[in-house]
């Protein structure tokens, strides 16, 4: 038996969305497609043009949903400054017989750790919950307490908060489109669970995604998730400081990059430098105006998305002063297409994330109520994903 799931993942000013198919049999995992539609009615996740956007993502989901007969579950990411992130702790007294720690209790400590004024708010939604770690009686770092015998249970959870008014207009568009059952998910934490490997997780490490329109960092240091960013600086603003240079609109300047590529020629080459010191600058003063509680800046960068090129690697090394950076690709996937761009990498990453997340029963995302898809995928026995 197989099952399908799609990805659709609002990154800079289009979607890219990936379809693929699990073979429950072997436990294998295929890419059949990934398609990438530019357009103007989205800006990572933000609705521009509630007409228009229903037009572009129905473009997209017909191009890629003619590919399979059942309809997948939908797993979509999300970026851009309307998210934000914070660091948790929940509490609970274990209650079930013989104070053995159960599903019910992991899920009422997890739910714990979501602070009452978020509960309450009428600006921001909790997005996602990822347990980071638990703690049985004081004992902590456990990753699985389920089965443990204990008084009390502690989690860590690593929060995704998003403007509801922003999360409105997105699901708005998502069920005109008859996206009836998906789960909503910050591409950015999908990046960071999936792209890093378990040393750079342990190390000091600083996950970049450089976008269009904004970058999202995330932050790890001794295998603890500590902090993520959503800032409004990206490919744009090089290209618009490249544009101030040459005297040139913004449009033309585009074209002008996209046709010299950093390693072109040593003017070009110059522009790129010139302008990707000054995207990075942005981005390392305001990443340091937000790490006040650690000494020194991590010490491992992987750059991802549109700015993923080793000439921008190079340059981000140099003025973040890493020891070590890479590109994060994902290697050794079975795929009937080309998944090597760099802006694929959330497209991909929402797809492992999800399915290790099922795998783990972890986390509490944002999940549409059922509706169509819910009945499909019923009859088509999928409905265990989210």
């Amino acid at each position: 038996m197989s099952r399908t799931i799609l990805s659709l993942d609002f990154y800079g000013k289009g979607i890219t969305a990936a379809l693929a198919t699990i073979d429950e049999k072997t436990d294998t995992l295929r890419i059949r497609t990934i398609l990438r539609n530019e357009g103007t009615a989205f800006s990572d996740g933000f609705v521009r043009d509630m007409e228009k956007a229903k037009q572009e993502l129905t473009h997209i989901l017909n191009k890629i949903l003619c590919l399979t007969d059942a309809l997948p579950t939908v797993v979509v990411g999300v970026r851009g400054t309307f998210l934000s992130f914070q660091h948790r702790t929940g509490f609970a007294t274990v209650t079930s017989r013989g104070r053995v720690i159960r599903e019910p209790d992991i899920d009422e400590v997890i739910k714990n750790s979501i602070p009452a004024n978020l509960s309450e708010s009428e600006t921001q939604e909790v997005l996602d919950i990822l347990p980071l770690s638990y703690a049985v009686d004081g004992n902590i770092g456990i990753k699985d307490p389920n089965g443990m015998s204990g008084f009390t249970l502690e989690a860590e959870t690593f929060l995704s908060l998003a403007l509801i008014s922003h999360l409105n207009n997105l699901n708005t568009i998502l069920s005109a489109c008859e996206c009836g059952d998906y789960q909503i998910l910050a591409s950015s934490v999908a990046l960071g669970e999936t792209v890093l490997s378990a040393a750079e997780h342990k190390a000091s490490t600083l996950l970049l995604d450089v976008g269009q329109t904004s970058t999202s960092a995330l932050f790890y240091q001794q295998g603890i998730l500590m902090d993520g960013w959503e800032l409004n600086v990206g490919m744009d603003s090089l290209v618009a400081h490249v544009a101030n240079l040459l005297q040139n609109d913004v449009d033309t300047t585009r074209q002008v990059l996209q046709e010299n590529p950093p390693g072109t020629d040593e003017y070009t080459d110059e522009l790129w430098e010139d302008a990707g010191e000054i995207m990075f600058e942005k981005i390392k003063k305001e990443l340091l105006q937000s790490l006040p509680f650690i000494q020194h800046f991590p010490t491992h960068l992987v750059l991802c998305g549109y700015g993923a090129n080793k000439f921008l690697l190079k340059l981000a090394k140099s003025i973040f002063e890493m020891r070590k950076a890479r590109i994060a690709v994902f290697d050794d996937l079975i795929a009937d297409c080309d998944t090597n761009r760099p802006e694929y990498d959330g497209a991909l990453s929402l797809i492992f994330h999800a399915l290790e997340r099922e795998k783990n029963e972890l986390g509490v995302a944002q999940v549409q109520e059922q509706g169509l898809f819910d009945k499909v995928l019923s009859k088509f026995g999928l409905g265990s994903l989210f």
